[in-house]
């Protein structure tokens, strides 16, 4: 919570005590206690620093010299195993860099991109693919013997009769009961 948030809320929170006077809150609640509430502010801080001697050792431009950045790097991959062929070269002197990169695709091709860079035209890059694409024939699936799917048979079993009872007849006619109540 930003500071300035906690001291808003501070404020309006004195502000809302100053205005419920003390003898309102014992006409309402007679039976409580409420004891007279007082504030005072803090006194002014008064903050002062020390003087700080910082020395620096002077600085002596001139001394070493800046060279331009340099590097040189190559490197390759050739894996007739996965078919993954592929090399980098690039070379920096200053603000300028140029280099290359190749790769063998899956479709036999060589894509090779050459580019150069440097402040005044940016980064350039020139495409280009050789070879002849070769695509494997797809291989011929040949259809064997088909198997003789056969339904299973449907076995089916005599239904046994259904027997069926009638419940026993049941009456009331020679019931004549008639409860007693007695009250005490």
């Amino acid at each position: 919570m930003p500071l300035s948030k906690v001291f808003t809320f501070l404020g309006a929170l004195a502000i809302a005590v100053q205005t419920v006077p003390v003898s309102s809150i014992e006409e309402s609640y007679g039976h409580l206690a409420v004891a007279p509430i007082s504030y005072s502010h803090a006194p002014a801080l008064e903050i002062s620093h020390a003087p700080v001697a910082i020395a620096h050792a002077p600085l002596i431009r001139g001394l070493e010299p800046e060279a331009p950045p340099q590097y040189e790097f190559k490197y390759g991959v050739k894996d007739t195993h996965t078919n993954d062929i592929k090399e980098q070269a690039e070379k920096r002197v200053g603000d300028k860099v140029e280099g290359y990169y190749s790769l063998v695709e899956p479709d036999g091709t060589t894509r090779t991109v050459k580019y150069t860079a440097d402040h005044n035209t940016g980064f350039n890059a020139v495409v280009t693919k050789s070879g002849q694409a070769v695509h494997p024939a797809a291989p011929v699936r040949v259809a064997g013997p088909v198997p003789r799917v056969v339904a299973a048979p449907v076995i089916s079993y005599a239904q046994e009769p259904i027997i069926s009872h009638e419940a026993p007849a049941f009456s009331l006619a020679g019931y004549d009961h008639q409860p007693e109540f007695a009250y005490h």
